[in-house]
């Protein structure tokens, strides 16, 4: 009897006692977020894993200091049931008892909602995992190689399995971990690539991630009505991205493979579904991501180097600024004109406002160096020039050239194609032989388009500028980066050229049969681009080079970048370009 009594006490206080517990921990949880952000802005440049252990450390308070709390009100209570009425004034505290039972109610329906979702998440994945099939031995067998380099026992073997409903690899479960690969992108991402995105989720199995983002889960749904907690949450997962790309960035010996593999990947998926519940190479702040992983030194660079290094960017903006000529041809001598540095890997780069003419950005943008087929454009407006007919007839032939000029041509000898669709051929798909095709049907032949060639690389003032053939297949077709700007504003006053490379597809008639064209610049048409002109171009003395104009913060930016390392290298420096402007947006608003 003496028992059920002091149960049934202990019950009596329980409601109480925890509403008073979750009102002390509104106050209790903005400490803990100030104390948190305080050190997270301390170790801004400090690695991910402090930053994560803080996350952590913060989160586990969020949870001991409510459950300390409330342990040791119920022992007093127990001690002395007067106790809770003790602590402060009897008349708002007497007001404020009265609600706690409505408020323990509505906390515990909360709990509950949010526990339903966490279960309803849980089978989500559960199901994930059941549709998958297992991946080809071959791709396992990269897989266990990955995880024996990274350090994970040969007893703990991770299965790599396929599903086609997925955007982006996932890891679930932690007592038996599975990563799930999207089937497209074993078919469709080169295999070094893939294999980078591989070593992330294995990061994640090695660190046992699962199992705490699973404890996360389990502290939103408890504590779901602060958003301290929630931001705490959101920010260790994004950290923890960012040890797993430290640690798979070991592993591959080769940072920037990650950094590519992550920006193929954010070209054509989007984040997953119950991302909180998955590890996913998708998931956490990419850009930033991108840009630790390509420029890892400045997450250990102290202060003592930031003088020197704001000294010699100092220095070298003075250069620029008394140096180099604008692209409109004065100099610019502004000293409100600041210019952005972020690592790119095109050898030559230059990004400018078209309405101001102020360079945001540039790297050896006066080199003369090879272009490529950006030619094109030139090609493109000679023609124009010329107002011939569109719909007239014109049949390729052998003078047109071969297997030299391109290893894959849509365009046989005797195919007769419109003036039109070879002016779209040679600026979507960079057909070269309809770019031949148009300079040798041009009034008075190939010569008379040369001699136009000429006259219009005069007209636009392109001092720097050599162009010996219309397709850009010689390396003798060279220019700067600060004139091929130029080039792409004054095609830019051509709706045609406009039109056409703003597409990423298009349809033409061959033949009299339909053809399919895709634009050479996979960002065209993709998600966050808005690029109104495009062109690209690709060769082994020019590298990969891209030329565009595109809307950023409601202006027109041109982007020129010459000889970068392969096409995605060259999407992902036009990546790490776009998010910097738009992050200067933002700051400036």
């Amino acid at each position: 009897m003496n028992l059920d009594m002091r149960l049934g006490i202990d019950l009596g206080n329980l409601v109480p006692a925890l509403g008073w517990v979750l009102l002390y921990f509104v106050w209790q949880g903005v400490i803990v977020g100030a104390v948190s952000g305080a050190l997270l802005w301390l170790l801004r440049h400090a690695s991910a894993r402090w930053r994560y252990a803080v996350c952590a450390l913060a989160l586990l308070l969020c949870l001991c200091i409510p459950a300390v709390h409330l342990l040791s009100l119920l022992a007093d209570a127990g001690a002395s049931p007067a106790r809770l009425s003790m602590d402060a004034p009897p008349a708002w505290r007497a007001a404020l008892q009265a609600w706690m039972p409505a408020l323990v109610l509505a906390w515990s329906a909360g709990v509950g909602l949010m526990s339903l979702r966490l279960c309803l998440g849980l089978a989500w994945v559960g199901k994930l995992r059941r549709q998958a099939v297992a991946a080809p031995a071959i791709w396992q067998a990269r897989v266990d190689a990955l995880a024996l380099r990274m350090g994970l026992r040969r007893s703990r073997q991770v299965p790599l399995k396929l599903h086609a409903g997925l955007s982006s690899p996932v890891t679930v479960g932690f007592w038996r971990p599975v990563i799930l690969l999207p089937a497209a992108l074993l078919s469709g991402m080169p295999v070094a690539l893939l294999e980078a995105l591989l070593a992330h989720e294995l990061a994640h199995v090695r660190r046992w991630d699962y199992l705490v983002n699973l404890l996360q889960s389990v502290a939103e749904a408890l504590l779901f009505f602060h958003p301290v907690v929630w931001w705490l949450s959101a920010r260790m997962r994004a950290e923890r991205e960012q040890v797993a790309d430290a640690l798979a960035a070991q592993a591959l010996q080769d940072p920037q493979q990650l950094a590519t593999a992550l920006h193929a990947l954010s070209l054509h998926t989007a984040a997953p579904q119950q991302a909180g519940l998955l590890m996913s190479a998708r998931g956490g702040a990419l850009l930033t991501r991108i840009e630790r992983l390509m420029a890892p030194g400045l997450d250990t660079a102290g202060w003592k180097l930031a003088v020197p290094a704001l000294l010699l960017a100092c220095a070298t903006l003075l250069l620029q600024v008394q140096g180099k000529p604008a692209v409109n041809g004065t100099i610019l001598a502004d000293a409100a004109v600041a210019m952005l540095d972020l690592p790119v890997s095109a050898k030559h780069m230059l990004v400018f406002d078209d309405a101001s003419g102020q360079v945001l950005m540039a790297k050896d943008a006066d080199a003369v160096v090879p272009i490529a087929s950006i030619t094109k454009l030139m090609t493109a407006m000679v023609v124009l020039d010329a107002g011939l007919d569109p719909d007239e007839q014109l049949r390729i032939v052998r003078a047109d050239g071969g297997s030299s000029l391109q290893r894959y041509s849509l365009l046989a000898d005797g195919a007769t194609v419109s003036r039109g669709a070879l002016l779209q051929l040679a600026l979507l798909p960079s057909e070269n032989r309809a770019a031949a095709a148009l300079a040798r049907t041009y009034p008075g032949g190939s010569t008379a388009f040369h001699q136009a060639l000429q006259a219009k690389i005069h007209q636009l003032g392109l001092r720097r500028t050599t162009l010996t053939d219309p397709v850009g297949s010689s390396p003798a077709n060279t220019s700067t980066a600060n004139e091929v700007a130029k080039i792409v504003a004054a095609a830019a006053r051509y709706p045609d050229i406009a039109r056409i490379t703003s597409h990423p597809q298009a349809s033409v008639a061959v033949n009299g049969k339909l053809r399919t064209l895709h634009n050479t610049n996979p960002l065209v048409g993709g998600k966050g681009w808005d690029i109104v002109l495009s062109k690209t171009g690709s060769s082994n003395a020019a590298g990969s080079c891209l030329s565009m104009r595109m809307r950023s913060g409601g202006k027109h930016v041109t982007v020129v970048l010459l000889d970068a390392d392969g096409a995605q290298r060259r999407s992902l420096d036009a990546g790490h370009i776009r998010d910097t402007l738009a992050d200067r947006t933002g700051r400036m608003h």
